[in-house]
């Protein structure tokens, strides 16, 4: 749901608007088995094959420098590369660094950056860094979008993922210092993200390929795993599930793909749901969207769950979570169950539950700061914001504002 893209229940979205209906849907949640497979951190350079997942503790998993400065309080936010954007990533910049948070996430589209191979236009990143860097603010850049010379038919992401090593090499080195931590890919759970239906074994490659490359270019940069959407479909010409995913990811060749990310990315999104609910034990008041834990922020403590299966103490970053309002968009109108003081009240109560409840959880990247300032009436990012179009304050924005930080 980041970016200009839609958000975390596109999936939900069109499953309901294929059976004509916006209420809730009952999926089927995989129940994974216990896995066995524990072993050594194997290294990067070793060859792929059957491995035990790596056993990292996140004193491991975390590079010198800023990105080790404690917990990550961050937005997702609208950003601007062109040459009149100034204004508006420094109005940005400003809005972040006065809610007392320090890191912004923001995306980046691979196929923007090199329309055709080997043709680089840096100028996008190039303008806003420089403005993030003045604010002391450090930065999650998630890269999505291959190219269409570069992508692979029917789901398989990349052709050859040797281009996109390239890529991340290019992109790492460039900005090694200034860009702390690199998401790869977004939602790769979601037929649409891949431009074919949803398989585990090109994300691995793509992963493995990111890494690489991103360690070449900056070895002090995070990688981190890309975030997958909670959506309790399974069905791979629409999505799949973001925890049969997650098992299926790290049974996939013994877990040799799991070598190759610092922090597993996760996205939290809770529709109408308050943070501390979670289906069946202690369901959201509803009406509607609370019969699978898909619609609930603890939706995470599941996939934490598949982590610890598998012996991995690594930690976990939620790249993005929030509340939208009311909603104008189809398939969000739950979005009028919550209002601005609930919105900035579940806010506030998910960052509570992640410090005091989920040490593995190291960093967490509210959806969204200010897209409303960019995008039109319509469009279902907006009552995400916690600005309003002109910038003001939402109350989610004053309450995370005055929201203790901790280290």
């Amino acid at each position: 749901m980041s970016g200009r893209r839609p958000l975390v229940f596109v999936a939900i979205v069109t499953m309901l608007a294929l059976v004509g209906c916006r209420g809730p849907a009952v999926y089927p949640t995989v129940t994974p088995t216990r896995s066995t497979l524990l072993g050594s951190v194997p290294t990067p350079s070793q060859e792929s094959g059957a491995v035990g997942t790596p056993v990292l503790e996140a004193s491991q998993a975390t590079p010198r420098g800023r990105a080790a400065s404690g917990f990550a309080y961050g937005f997702n936010v609208a950003w601007r590369g062109d040459e009149d954007g100034a204004a508006f990533n420094q109005r940005t910049a400003e809005m972040v660094r006065q809610a007392g948070f320090q890191w912004v996430r923001f995306q980046v589209r691979w196929e923007s950056l090199e329309p055709r191979p080997g043709e680089w236009d840096f100028r996008p990143i190039d303008r806003v860094l420089p403005v993030y860097e003045a604010a002391g603010l450090s930065v999650l850049a998630s890269v999505v979008g291959a190219p269409e010379w570069a992508r692979a038919a029917n789901g398989g992401i990349v052709a050859d993922p040797a281009t996109f090593r390239e890529a991340m090499r290019r992109l790492a080195s460039r900005y090694r210092g200034r860009i702390h931590a690199w998401e790869i890919w977004n939602e790769q759970n979601l037929a649409h993200e891949l431009h074919g239906p949803v398989r585990v074994e090109p994300y691995c490659a793509v992963l493995r390929a990111g890494y690489e490359g991103v360690k070449a270019g900056d070895p002090e940069a995070l990688v981190v795993f890309g975030g997958l959407t909670p959506t309790g479909v399974n069905d791979p010409t629409i999505a799949m599930d973001d925890v049969a995913y997650l098992e299926a990811f790290y049974a996939l060749d013994g877990g040799s793909c799991t070598r190759y990310f610092d922090v597993l990315g996760a996205h939290a999104n809770a529709t109408l749901n308050p943070p501390d609910t979670l289906w069946p034990e202690r369901p959201g008041p509803g009406p509607g969207w609370r019969d699978h834990p898909s619609f609930y922020f603890r939706r995470v403590e599941q996939l934490r769950a598949v982590m610890e299966r598998h012996g991995d103490r690594r930690p976990v970053w939620i790249t993005e979570f929030g509340w939208t309002t009311n909603n104008p968009a189809p398939g969000y109108e739950y979005g009028q169950y919550v209002s601005e003081e609930q919105q900035a009240e579940y806010l506030v109560r998910a960052f509570e539950i992640a410090r005091t409840r989920w040490p593995w959880v190291t960093g967490m990247f509210v959806w969204c700061l200010n897209f409303s300032t960019l995008v039109g009436p319509e469009d279902e990012k907006g009552p995400w914001s916690v600005l309003n179009p002109d910038w003001s304050p939402r109350p989610a924005y004053r309450a995370l504002s005055a929201m203790p930080k901790q280290p």
